[in-house]
């Protein structure tokens, strides 16, 4: 027989916030839960519906060992998102879950879970996953309270719609612009529109990040912004992500780059000044080809 288990949590922070910190919860639960957490690995699409990821239990669940879920819902528009486990629960023969945040307050929301199970012999509600899912909201409340942002504007020498075009060309442009910050860029998932993911390959500027694995969250041709979002490649922070903007800068000809960056530092890490230094390269780059086109 099917049975339902729901909890609702009242946490401290945006509906918008916490569903950010989602998206970056397989990089913030093993860092802020080691306890409960070990780490998850994709083994199939990076957290779209449909993706498959195996989540290795920490010490505080050795009975558990690993679990493998599969992605049933990830719903930017009501902000729920939703899974079944397919392997590593005994006590269930089935199990599926769905996390909600609604928004209560500019500051304030509720996060809801609702499990869906089928317990195995006289197993009773899984009240010990739900203690767990609170820890969750409470962590993920905790990162978002703790995230931090950057901004700088630079103002380029070349008009808007130059410089939103060579931002289009920028997989190809700034390895050959700046290699000694940029080796190259390949895709893994989709071109470079929304969802798409790419690892980019740092040049000898760069040397201890390696490859950064990222997410493209939108790209906005009616607004020309672009935003994305760090998935794997940089252990100075929690999460880390990104927005560039560009708008008519005050002279005709001009253009006003705007780059934020939205973060959560891991220990007593600065802010991301260094990245900054990068993006400003990037913007410059990107003005150079605008002009020369």
């Amino acid at each position: 027989m099917v049975h339902t288990l729901s909890h609702t949590e009242s946490l401290q922070c945006s509906s918008d916030g916490i569903w950010e910190a989602c998206k970056h919860a397989d990089e913030i639960l093993p860092a802020l839960m080691p306890d409960y957490f070990g780490k998850s690995v994709f083994l199939q699409g990076h957290g779209e519906p449909g993706s498959i990821r195996i989540v290795k239990m920490g010490p505080a669940i050795a009975h558990a060992g690993e679990v493998k879920e599969r992605m049933d819902k990830f719903d930017e528009a009501t902000k729920t998102l939703g899974y079944t486990v397919l392997e590593g629960d005994p006590r269930y023969s089935s199990f599926s879950a769905e996390m909600k945040f609604v928004a209560v307050g500019e500051n304030s929301c509720e996060g809801i879970w609702t499990a869906t199970y089928e317990p195995v012999g006289d197993m009773g509600p899984p009240e010990h996953i739900q203690q767990i899912v609170v820890l969750v909201f409470k962590t993920l409340e905790r990162a978002v309270l703790a995230r931090k942002t950057l901004s700088h504007t630079e103002i380029l020498n070349a008009s808007l719609d130059a410089i939103w075009e060579a931002c289009k060309h920028a997989d190809e442009l700034l390895p050959k612009a700046m290699p000694e910050f940029f080796a190259s860029s390949t895709f893994l998932q989709g071109h470079g529109e929304p969802g798409s993911i790419r690892v980019v390959k740092m040049g000898p500027a760069v040397p201890h990040a390696g490859e950064v694995k990222e997410r493209m969250d939108f790209f906005d041709d009616a607004n020309k912004a672009l935003g994305y979002t760090v998935l794997e490649g940089d252990p100075r922070y929690h999460y880390f992500s990104a927005v560039m903007k560009f708008v008519p800068g005050a002279a005709a000809g001009t253009t006003d780059a705007i780059w934020t960056a939205t973060y959560v530092p891991v220990g007593d890490m600065g802010p991301p000044e260094h990245i900054k230094g990068i993006a400003i390269l990037v913007f410059k780059a990107l003005a150079g080809a605008a002009k020369a086109d």
